[in-house]
């Protein structure tokens, strides 16, 4: 049986692949798509995440508006990277179909309560925050929440893309992800450790190689990441390995930690920590997660190459 989730995104270039490889995954359903303000404004990611369902034919996936600004702090959004559109300068149409009526907090709340859920957050933890907020008993309900996010340390890659220590989407809203870090929830962590590894890197060869093959993955990845690979490149597939691993758990190796996340700091805004301490009292702290320490790089771009590229 496939495994039901909401995919809770600021759809940019890479959330948008995110998609595209859950809908080409067999082991997922999405049962909705939430949305949030992080890459670009909330407008901007809700009409995103339609464009990429009608560009693939797809219907009968809720969309639901979320939070346009994170909850303590103006909004920081990542146009420099994701284009002033938040898909790479596509300009592609605008879409036909409409945003489902509820917010996404309520969204997530409602389809938690059905049960049977697993949560992938790849942007800001702002309408998952808001969430336990409001429903704090979905902590019970979700079978699990995996999340882009984060920079550990853990590896040679494990260092910030904002600030020295700061992954982006926990920059953001470092306290929505204090939040969630802290919530009881069963959390994987799929932070820059991993994404960036260069063995899962999309280089500039590799993306060369993808963007000629006869298919429609194809032409959307070279429509929306044309100009991000000729300004930095390459690029990394944050968002779809945490697809991926929810796809397939065993291309990544995880380990449990204490994790906490930096609020106070200017240089450490949104600086996330794993507790590498082996005292009895971090041991037992209570905001624990499985955080990705190592990948399976190039069968995880053979499974992005098959399923979003080539069979999409």
């Amino acid at each position: 049986m496939p495994k039901d989730i909401i995919i809770d995104c600021d759809v940019g270039i890479d959330d948008a692949l995110a998609i595209v490889l859950a809908l080409g995954s067999k082991e997922v359903k999405i049962r909705g798509i939430a949305t949030v303000a992080g890459n670009a404004g909330v407008e901007k990611t809700s009409e995103n995440a339609l464009k990429v369902l009608e560009v693939f034919d797809v219907g009968g996936i809720p969309v639901a508006r979320g939070h346009g600004r994170p909850l303590k702090r103006k909004l920081y959004t990542a146009e420099y990277v994701h284009g002033s559109d938040g898909l790479g300068d596509s300009n592609l149409p605008r879409p036909k179909s409409k945003l489902d009526s509820r917010h996404a907090v309520d969204l997530i709340i409602e389809e938690a309560e059905r049960g049977d859920l697993h949560l992938v957050c790849t942007g800001p933890l702002t309408n998952l925050a808001s969430a336990l907020s409001k429903a704090p008993h979905i902590v019970e309900k979700l079978r699990g929440v995996t999340i882009m996010g984060g920079a550990f340390g853990l590896t040679p890659y494990g260092f910030g893309n904002v600030t020295p220590t700061s992954e982006f989407n926990a920059y953001v809203d470092p306290e929505a992800a204090k939040m969630v870090f802290a919530s009881g929830l069963k959390l994987t962590l799929i932070g820059l450790d991993v994404t960036t590894d260069p063995t899962a890197t999309l280089t500039k060869n590799k993306y060369e190689k993808l963007i000629v093959l006869p298919s429609r993955g194809a032409k959307f990845l070279k429509k929306i990441s044309g100009n991000l690979i000729e300004s930095w490149g390459s690029f990394s597939l944050h968002d779809p390995m945490a697809i991926a691993c929810v796809v397939d758990p065993t291309l990544l190796a995880v380990k449990e930690y204490p994790v906490d996340v930096e609020t106070e700091g200017l240089i450490t805004r949104g600086q996330t920590i794993a507790d590498r301490r082996p005292w009895p009292e971090v041991i037992e702290f209570k905001g624990k997660a499985n955080v990705a320490v190592s990948v399976d790089g190039a069968r995880f771009l053979r499974m992005f190459e098959e399923r979003a590229i080539k069979g999409a």
